[in-house]
């Protein structure tokens, strides 16, 4: 066997290395960009809210509330008749004024958590309370200063200590926080340890039962799980996109053995025709894609960790910008990563090469010195093709309409395999129709040179099929994400001329994330509005809350300056009357992706933390 797969395969790999590594290479960047996309996406997801989760600990249950939990809920808490550990926090961020960096702000108990946390100074154990205190990864030393800006305030904070984190962190006590982030008597989360006498289910049930109206009890880390669904939905789409890769280099892995085949029919018909069985040339050719999978999986793990730097830096822009504060963490190549680069570059080379393979092995030995034989099939066989290829474009319709299965569209997935398959078996009696069309026009244009050029491609149809189906594949890829991501664009210009009528828009300065809420001083509003030169201020708040266990924004604005500003286009209804509406009826607006993911539309309800409000329109 070892013979003759180094006399029949290695030896004209050997004598036509360009082929071959050209082909390990088509196989090397389709592992390399599914790499980088798992190892990016890992990275992007970061370490920025993961370094936030370390300092809220391994608490039962967390209290939450819309725009914050008054700090009387706290003492409620504490006077309960239970063995309850409660711990307050307070969450914002703070710009690092010399380079612009968001950092995480958390507010503490310092008589209560310093020890426990390690947060000492110089003083002794218990820190100065009007000190920030920052992590080690900052390179700060206790006694120092760091300029900072919170919100829309500069200032420079004395460094009371330095607490061992590798992330960056500062933290101050909670009476200092709420004074810097304007949050006076208020507390954005109370962490719970429960007795061990129920399960944490009761206590939940019980503690809920003592809140006031629009006070949340919660599993802790329910908002960090409903980030976490988010994420892993993004980085599932980008996995998924990323397989593309792979079906371009399968055609190209098929194109080569079915290649190799042809050119060594005779060959294979000597050696058969000497005793060689169907098993050993089967195996003989799948031991080339094996290679071309080895060699391919080994520069596909080096290259995927090359293309994964500069991959990790848009992805956690988009995640930054999207989802969740996120700094991304260091990429690394683990034996996860090596093994997954092995086995999709073996197993797609393996896949890609059967067909050929097989067919290599079941030919007799009185016809392999045919060597047109399989192209002439192919074209005698076009027109089965073309109707086979109708029948997967069918069944592709059928899967698009499929509902999703645990929110994975997985029949979306199924037609795109099948139209890929469509457009494959298509394409041969295409590739022959259009030549037969064009070989006069070839003639009269370019002479006998092009005429002979355009004949070989029927002539070895079977070859140039192939390679057309994974130039189409690519194509197909890049066409595809142009025109979905030009709709996304549209849409958003059409939304921007609508909604931003404003001449001028303020936000507090640092870097914009979609879980920063950062405010105003609110006199800032009202000295603006005095201004001759304004017409109107539109005054505007936003709070993330959680709405049946997804993530949703709560806004308020002033309704007579968005009609003011022309405002926002509706899916029914009367505009005017419902923006009068509003201001004096127990109800909402929701937007369309909002009503769409919720199946909600005018006239329905929703329930807040605070109330049940009637939806007037969907934006």
């Amino acid at each position: 066997m070892l013979r003759l797969f180094a006399r029949l395969i290695l030896r004209p790999m050997k004598s036509e290395p360009a082929r071959a590594l050209l082909t390990a290479f088509a196989v090397a960047l389709g592992v390399a960009v599914v790499l980088a996309i798992d190892l990016a996406g890992e990275a992007a997801a970061g370490s920025f809210r993961s370094s936030v989760e370390t300092l809220t600990g391994d608490a039962d249950l967390e209290v939450t509330a819309v725009g914050g939990i008054p700090e009387a809920v706290y003492g409620q808490l504490a006077t309960l008749p239970f063995a309850f550990r409660l711990k307050a926090r307070l969450e914002d961020y703070a710009t690092l004024t010399a380079t612009g960096e968001a950092l995480p702000l958390i507010g503490i108990d310092v008589v209560a958590d310093a020890l426990e946390l390690g947060i000492t100074s110089e003083a002794g154990p218990v820190p100065d309370k009007d000190s920030v205190w920052v992590s080690e990864g900052l390179g700060l030393k206790a006694g120092g200063s760091i300029a900072l800006q919170i919100q829309d305030q500069p200032g420079t904070y004395r460094v009371g200590g330095v607490f061992k984190q590798k992330g960056k962190i500062i933290v101050a006590d909670i009476g200092l926080a709420q004074r810097l982030v304007r949050r006076p008597g208020r507390l954005d989360r109370i962490l719970v340890w429960v007795p061990p006498a129920r399960t944490v289910d009761d206590w939940q049930q019980q503690l809920q039962q003592q809140m006031p109206a629009g006070v949340t009890v919660a599993l802790q880390g329910a908002r960090t799980q409903e980030n976490r669904r988010m994420l892993e939905a993004f980085r599932w789409n980008l996995r998924v996109l990323s397989y593309i890769a792979l079906v371009v280099g399968a055609f190209l892995i098929y194109n080569t053995i079915s290649v190799s085949v042809v050119r060594r029919r005779s060959e294979i018909g000597i050696l058969r025709a000497l005793g060689a069985t169907r098993g050993a040339i089967l195996a003989a050719f799948l031991g080339e894609a094996a290679v071309f999978g080895v060699v391919g999986g080994a520069v596909g793990l080096l290259l995927g960790r090359v293309m994964a730097e500069g991959a990790v830096q848009l992805l956690g822009a988009t995640v930054e910008s999207l989802y969740v504060s996120s700094r991304p963490a260091a990429i690394e190549i683990n034996a996860v990563s090596a093994l997954l680069a092995f086995t999709i570059g073996i197993s797609i080379s393996v896949l890609s090469a059967w067909s050929p393979a097989r067919e290599a092995a079941g030919v007799p030995p009185t016809e392999a010195m045919a060597r047109g034989r399989s192209d002439y099939l192919a074209r005698v066989h076009q027109m089965r093709d073309l109707l086979l290829a109708a029948g997967l474009a069918a069944l592709a319709f059928l899967a698009s309409q499929q509902p999703p299965v645990a929110g994975k569209p997985f029949g979306g997935y199924a037609a795109a395999i099948l139209l890929i398959g469509a457009g494959a078996m298509a394409i041969p009696a295409m590739v022959d129709g259009i030549n037969r069309v064009s070989s006069r026009l070839l003639l009269r244009l370019g002479g006998v040179e092009a005429m002979l050029a355009s004949r070989s491609l029927s002539a070895s149809l079977r070859r140039t099929s192939v390679l057309v189906g994974a130039l189409a594949t690519a194509i197909a890829m890049m066409v595809s994400v142009g025109i979905m991501v030009g709709s996304f664009r549209q849409t958003v210009l059409i939304w921007m001329d609508n909604q931003l009528k404003a001449d001028i828009y303020l936000r507090p300065a640092g870097t914009p994330s979609a879980d920063r809420f950062p405010t105003f001083d609110a006199a800032l509003a009202d000295r603006i509005a005095m201004l001759p030169e304004v017409r109107a201020v539109d005054r505007f708040r936003a709070y993330p809350i959680s709405y049946n266990g997804l993530p949703a924004t709560l806004a308020g604005g002033e309704t007579q300056v968005i009609e003011l500003g022309g405002g926002a286009q509706f899916m029914s209804g009367d505009r005017a009357s419902i923006m009068q509406r509003l201001p004096t009826c127990q109800c909402v607006i929701i937007s369309e992706p909002f009503a769409n993911k919720h199946h909600l539309t005018t006239g329905d309800s929703v329930t807040l933390p605070f109330g049940r409000f009637e939806i007037l329109g969907v934006y």
